[in-house]
């Protein structure tokens, strides 16, 4: 029995072959590619781009060739089996080319090889779809000048800190970005504090959006033991009644980290003691109801201990008994007591 091939099948069938391939290829490619190339060479590669869900629409061939100075080189061939063009058929052959590049990614400083698309269109009626990916942009002159050439660099490495420093609160976030693989990050802040005193005012207006960012972002860096004092370097380059603001910043991540691991800790021990009472009772109402109360006890317990923590952290950090009840929320006696049992 003759098994019936769909027609793009038949033009892929054909073309596998080195002989009908180079007949083709010199047929069809322009000038300026075949100039380049050595068509004896041709090979056919086995990958196919095409997602499954539009192998009845699209068949792919990806022939490798070599240039004439021996390098690779690779036509990507999409035959549309479809009896009217499709809008996005420039698309799609870019998408599927730069899946073909991905295989050659492997080295930063390889470089790519040069790839010929060809579109293969057997439908009936006139082929009417765009021609490149520029025609599919509502602004096609635009997309290609912004998209097709270099992308925008903003070089800090290259930058002087003078250049830097003339663009205010743009500049406070550039230095802090330049400057953040320092390996002594308090030194990296008395310099910036420093540098940009007229910049942090500005920022104060703004609810010190900058300044409480950084300290987020320098934190991680930070050992534990370094810092209060980078509280108390912070602090002397803000007003007075800005201290308790910038503290509450500071804190912030312990609380935030302390309640998180709580919770997640807390619904995991609800979870399972909730399940655990619903089944006993082999009652699904139970297992709903033991889950929630479980979940909610869980979050709750864990928001606590999540406190406890943060207290212990800021107590061996060297902050004051008054600071860690304004932030905490626990009273002065349990703090007391923590102090107490960790002495012990």
């Amino acid at each position: 029995m003759v098994k019936r091939l769909k027609h793009d099948g038949l033009a892929k069938l054909i073309l596998s072959d080195p002989i009908a391939a180079q007949e083709f290829l010199t047929h069809y490619l322009p000038e300026s590619c075949k100039s380049l190339l050595d068509l004896t060479t041709i090979k056919v590669e086995k990958e196919s781009f095409v997602e499954e869900d539009l192998k009845q629409k699209f068949s792919d061939l990806v022939f490798s060739i070599k240039m004439k100075n021996n390098e690779q080189a690779f036509i990507y061939t999409l035959i549309e089996a479809e009896v009217s063009p499709k809008y996005w058929t420039a698309y799609k052959l870019w998408k599927y080319t730069f899946l073909l590049l991905e295989r050659h990614k492997t080295k930063k400083t390889s470089k790519l090889p040069l790839i010929i698309p060809i579109v293969v269109y057997h439908g009936n009626r006139p082929f009417n779809a765009p021609r490149n990916l520029w025609d599919l942009f509502s602004h096609p002159a635009l997309a290609q000048s912004f998209m097709g050439g270099d992308y925008q660099l903003v070089d800090l490495y290259a930058m002087s800190d003078d250049e830097i420093k003339q663009k205010a609160h743009l500049g406070m976030l550039e230095y802090f970005m330049k400057y953040i693989y320092s390996r002594d990050i308090i030194k990296l802040w008395e310099e910036f504090l420093e540098t940009f005193k007229s910049c942090i005012l500005l920022d104060k207006e703004k609810g010190y959006i900058y300044m409480r960012n950084f300290l987020w972002y320098s934190d991680s860096k930070l050992p534990e033991d370094k810092q209060s004092v980078l509280e108390k370097v912070i602090t002397k380059y803000l007003p007075r009644e800005d201290k308790e603001d910038i503290m509450r910043t500071i804190a912030q991540k312990y609380r935030d980290e302390g309640i998180q691991i709580g919770q997640e800790k807390g619904i995991q021990i609800g979870q399972e003691k909730g399940i655990q009472i619903g089944q006993e009772k082999g009652i699904q109402i139970g297992q709903e109801k033991g889950i929630q109360i479980g979940q909610e006890k869980g979050i709750q317990i864990g928001q606590e201990k999540g406190k406890i923590e943060i207290a212990k952290a800021m107590f061996l950090k060297g902050y004051p008994m008054e600071d860690i009840v304004l932030l905490t929320g626990l009273p002065f006696s349990h703090i007391q007591g923590l102090i107490k049992e960790k002495g012990s």
